[in-house]
């Protein structure tokens, strides 16, 4: 049987681009609109919430999994009509699949009233029309049933299925709960009307209506997953892990359960544990779009960039439309080194969502990467204007202005980084860097301060302010910030580190320490090639 899953990941660049212009670690962001979405999970596109999110996974509704409960939630045609008409038929398969129609033959020797037949046949007729895709007669027949008995809790909820194709939830929403209401062992009652809450974002009604389904029904593996989905939105993936694994044990080929395993895992970090039931996903169902965006983004996340782009390649083949392919996609060509063919993947994107926020920053941060600092700022213009709050637009379009030796305009735009985000040490970094070059060392001092204050383990802060305090005049505070790094880990220290330091020791009068730290410094500038480090090291040495 083919089932789908519910989740798609999406890679992105995340706070790892705060300090550095490259394309090299992917996340996650978030997106609510349902219907645009398809069916696996998305490493969000731009995560503007700070390192402390990195990298974060954006979860999608997918689609697929979202009609699947429909059908699911749909009776089929009334089998026999030997039964209790007042408790009718539970419904026997989630496909849909007609049986034959009821005729005159064969009921004419059922004992039934008028009445009670009226209601099954009007029923059935309900059945026939919405496969049909007559929605408005659906809900016509369906009327007609519920008229003759008022508590045909099927049809109810087949009423439900068709006032949603009719796109009025609120209707198929009062449906579910009457169903619920003439029937209150409904278990499927409860799961469908769980996932339409899911569906709105209404996740804690989701949730009690998936549980009430288990405790009907403690088999209802359809309701373990969404369960688990409905947690996985509010973040309890640990949680929500344990329901996966419920509905797998029930059914171990229920792809949709190891799907979404694997996307918990994903958001949990653990990329190589996600691999597995993505495979298994991916096994069951050889055409599985989503598990294949899903995988490839654990390869991605894993490094295994040949694996990340075999299954987008698949992705795409399989869904020449799917626009999260080739944004994956683009990430991983940026990875191996193919910056023109991740930008033609970008540019086919934006190709179909012309307003793409994410594709706009994620092709500026490319064409940065590239050193084409004018496209950059182009595009982060554009971010800019379609999203006047991208705060993260501001700060790479101050990457770019820096690169472009355009100071004052780049720090006007850390200025506006900081107002959306003023917990973000990175940033006033950036505005710290940007007040040095313009020769600013009051200012630049002060933002790298804030910085460390944010993140006391900053190194690359401390690093910064320490130069500034020697060039500023106090080589005391400058050696305390680079004494800091170097206890840190010694061995990690540059060669910077410990030639600034060995400067200050030597403006602090101290000329033993500092040769020992000029010392240091030329070997690491050996070690890394780096001639003139070295020259620079020769010369300070031969003043001592």
């Amino acid at each position: 049987m083919k089932r789908s899953g519910l989740t798609v990941l999406s890679i992105s660049l995340l706070a790892s681009l705060i300090g550095s212009i490259a394309l090299t670690s992917p996340v996650k962001a978030n997106d609510t609109n349902i219907e645009a979405s398809s069916d696996a999970v998305f490493l969000p596109v731009f995560n503007v919430n700070g390192p402390e999110d990195s990298p974060s996974t954006l979860s999608r509704a997918d689609e697929t999994a979202l009609q699947m409960h429909r059908q699911r939630a749909l009776p089929v045609l009334e089998e026999s009509v030997q039964m209790e008409v007042d408790s009718p038929a539970e419904p026997m398969t989630p496909n849909l699949q007609l049986p034959e129609s009821l005729d005159a033959e064969s009921v004419e020797d059922m004992e039934y009233s008028a009445a009670e037949m009226t209601a099954i046949e009007h029923y059935n007729q309900g059945v026939r029309e919405y496969n049909k895709d007559n929605y408005a007669l659906a809900v016509a027949s369906l009327n007609e049933a519920i008229t003759s008995d008022g508590e045909y809790a099927e049809a109810y909820l087949f009423r439900a299925a068709a006032k949603l194709a009719l796109a009025d939830p609120t209707a198929a929403m009062a449906d579910y709960s009457t169903a619920i209401y003439v029937r209150p062992d409904y278990a499927l009652a409860y799961f469908s009307r769980g996932a339409l809450f899911y569906e709105m974002g209404e996740v804690a009604s989701a949730m009690d209506d998936f549980g009430q389904a288990i405790a009907l029904d403690p088999t209802y593996v359809e309701a373990y997953d969404f369960l688990g989905l409905a947690k996985a939105t509010v973040g309890a993936h640990e949680e929500a892990l344990v329901d996966f694994e419920s509905a797998i044990s029930i059914d171990p080929e229920y792809e949709l359960a190891h799907m979404h395993r694997g996307t918990s895992l994903i958001k949990l970090r653990e990329y190589e544990s996600a691999v597995i039931p993505l495979s298994v996903a991916i096994d069951l169902y050889p055409d599985y779009t989503e598990a294949y965006l899903n995988r490839g983004v654990a390869y991605y996340h894993v490094a295994d960039f040949s694996a990340a782009l075999d299954d987008f390649n698949r992705a795409i083949r399989l869904d020449g439309e799917n626009t999260e392919a080739y944004y994956n996609r683009s990430y991983v060509k940026a990875s191996m080194g193919r910056p023109t063919e991740a930008l033609a993947d970008i540019n086919e994107v934006l190709s179909r969502q012309p307003n793409s926020v994410e594709a706009y920053m994620a092709r500026g941060t490319l064409y940065s990467s590239q050193g084409q600092h004018a496209a950059a700022i182009a595009d982060f213009n554009r971010v800019i204007e379609l999203d006047e709050y991208a705060g993260e637009a501001y700060h790479q379009r101050a990457l770019s202005r820096m690169a472009s030796n355009n100071i004052p305009e780049a720090i006007a735009d850390y200025e506006s980084a900081i107002s959306f985000s003023p917990v973000d040490g990175g940033v006033y970094k950036g505005r710290a860097d940007a007040y040095a070059i313009y020769g600013d060392l009051p200012s630049a001092i002060a933002d790298y301060s804030y910085a460390i204050n944010l993140d006391n383990s900053y190194s690359e802060a401390y690093a910064s302010r320490g130069r500034a305090f020697y060039e500023a005049g106090n080589p005391e505070s400058a050696y305390e910030d680079f004494s800091y790094i170097i206890t840190q880990d010694s061995a990690a220290a540059s060669a910077d580190i410990y030639f600034y330091r060995g400067l200050a020791l030597i403006a602090m009068g101290d000329s033993v320490a500092a040769q020992s730290d000029l010392q240091a410094a030329a070997e690491r500038y050996l070690a890394d090639g780096e001639a003139n480090g070295y020259r620079a090291v020769l010369e300070s040495m031969s003043q001592l």
